[in-house]
């Protein structure tokens, strides 16, 4: 089953468009409880933005926001 973060990932990467798409990873916290942000960018624009305590979790929310945002995705 393929993943949102993979599904962003093989839309970018087979039109050969891969340098639009980033992924910015905050932690904030302590060492011991760490809170993952991680932004969903397209061109330069967040459009999708996830928080967990498990970085993975978080890219897989921001990466369900912007397939939702970006109906011409996917």
């Amino acid at each position: 089953m393929t993943t949102p973060a993979q599904a962003i990932n093989n839309y970018f990467q087979g039109r050969g468009k891969s340098n639009l798409l980033s992924w910015v990873e905050e932690p904030t916290g302590p060492t011991d409880n760490i809170t993952w942000t991680v932004h969903c960018k397209i061109d330069g624009q967040i459009k999708g933005t996830g928080v967990g305590t498990q970085k993975a979790e978080a890219k897989q929310e921001a990466a369900r926001q912007a397939l939702r945002v970006s109906d011409d995705l996917v």
